[in-house]
Order: C-alpha cells, then structure tokens, then sequence
C-alpha cells in the first residue's frame, strides 16, 4: 500500500499535540495583530489570541504562502508516496485554487480536494480518507467521493457583534443598532461558504432556530453530528446533550481555533452536521 500524507491548514481547528497523535500534517496560517504577524500554536496561543478579541482588538488572517505550501509538499514526498490536501473551503480562502493549480506540477503525486469544509469537519474527512486508502481506493477515488459524496452544513452562532464590528464585517452603526435591539445573526455554512441564516431576537431563540435548521429534512443516521465552541464550553455542552436528544446520534465536541474565532469572536457557537460517505 502506498504511503499517503494527509494534510490540512490550521483552518481545520486542529491542535498541534492531536495532529501528531493522528499524523496529519497542518499548514498554519499566519495571524496578523495590530501589524503584528504570529503563528498559531508556535508563536502564539490560544489564550492570548482570546485575550486579544476580548480586548477590542482587530485581527485578521492570511493565506499560507505558496512558498511555505510546496516547502512541505516537497519535505513530505522525501518520506511518502503521496500528500493528499484538504485544504479550508475554495469559497473562504484562495489556499484551495493556489493548490490545485500547483498541484498539477507534482504529476499525481499531490491531490488536493476542490473543498467546501471548514474547522474541525476537515479533520474528520481526513481520516475518513484514510480508512479509504487503507481498504485499497486510490486517492483520485477518495478526492471524487470527498467532493460528490458528503456535505457540511452548520450554523454558527457569535455571542456578540464586537469582533465582526471589529473586524470590519459589520458597520459600527449596524452593530449598534442590532445591540440596541438585541439582535442575534445565524450564520450558515453551506456549500463552503458562510451567509445569513436568519435574525433573531435572544441568543436562547438563536440556538432553538439554528437546531431547526440543521435538522430540516434529514434522516440524522445519514450524518455524523458536531458541536464546537470559542471558549464557551457550558453552552456547548447543553447543545450537545439536545442534539443528541433529538436526533439520537452521538455528537462530537470541539473547540474553535483561531481563523473561525478571529472573525467571529470568542464565545461563538457552531453546530450541524456532515454527509456520511459510504465506502
């Protein structure tokens, strides 16, 4: 059997001591702080990065360099066969395209997946790929099926408008206005990318609508259920035991890292669910 490096950017809310445990290979993206550009899990941790959002200030992410990508490309095919990359969503980030271009150059031995995943999920269908490679199929097999086969779609609930006002991706006027009439926005992630779920009054009515929308029409035995959370543990813990009241599936529990929460804010609430793949 071919030796094949799975490989994911920091996106995939993954900590560093769990990608060594599970062998898979993160690409961190750099994080820029009042100008200031650091490395999550090398030059800062997640702890100053909450204190930094909890203190009003602005931060923004980066693509990895191409440079930095095909560096590890080429240092992980002096002791494999294969990489196989499911890099953060084509539609939250240029990686994906820059990716599958360079790819190209590599003659088959670097498949990178035309991704609509996000956070931890990316993990999952990693090692999804893995129990696939390990039962013979060939990485263009385990690519077709990761991109025609399963879906992610998920709700993602911000405890407050500060750093999407912060982070410029909402108006100060708007977020004032919403404070005032203690609006709560519903994020969907769908198809890759993130829009506008709904509005609603109180955060108790945010998280009963978001559960309503992520079982809309769906038989839960067809997917696998996750919760994660910005350094809101008891919250995620009370979504977890509903969920899986109500669907009567298990429910994974995570926590959100830094390119979710640097635009959404610590506190933040996600949830929802993934396509099994059948193999």
């Amino acid at each position: 059997m071919k030796k094949i490096a799975l490989m994911c950017d920091s996106a995939a809310d993954i900590a560093k001591e769990e990608a060594e445990r599970l062998h898979i290979h993160v690409l961190r993206m750099p994080l820029i702080i009042n100008g200031k550009e650091y490395i999550e899990e090398e030059t800062i941790t997640d702890k100053e990065i909450i204190d930094a959002l909890q203190a009003g200030e602005r931060i923004t992410t980066a693509q990895p360099s191409i440079g930095e990508m095909i560096n590890m490309w080429d240092a992980l095919l002096e002791t494999h066969d294969e990489v196989f990359y499911l890099p953060l969503s084509r539609e939250l980030s240029g990686t994906c395209g820059n990716a599958i271009t360079m790819a190209e150059q590599y003659k088959g031995r670097v498949t990178v997946v035309d991704s609509e995943y996000a956070c931890y999920p990316i993990v999952v269908q990693l090692l999804h790929a893995r129990e696939m490679f390990q039962k013979g199929y060939s990485s263009a097999e385990v690519k077709k099926k990761l991109e025609t086969e399963s879906s992610l779609f998920a709700i993602l609930i911000p405890e407050t408008l500060t750093t999407l006002k912060n982070g410029g991706r909402l108006s100060p006027a708007a977020a004032a206005l919403a404070g005032m009439l203690k609006i709560h926005p519903l994020l969907n992630v769908d198809h890759g990318s993130i829009g506008v779920q709904d509005k609603v009054r109180t955060i108790s009515k945010a998280y009963k609508e978001g559960i309503r929308a992520v079982l809309k029409d769906v038989d839960p035995q067809d997917y696998t259920w996750m919760v994660i959370d910005a350094d809101n543990r008891k919250q995620s813990d009370a979504l977890k035991k509903e969920l899986e009241e109500l669907t009567g599936q298990p429910v994974e529990q995570h926590s959100f890292k830094a390119v979710i929460m640097s635009h959404t804010g610590p506190g933040t609430i996600g949830f929802g669910r993934i396509k099994k793949i059948k193999y």
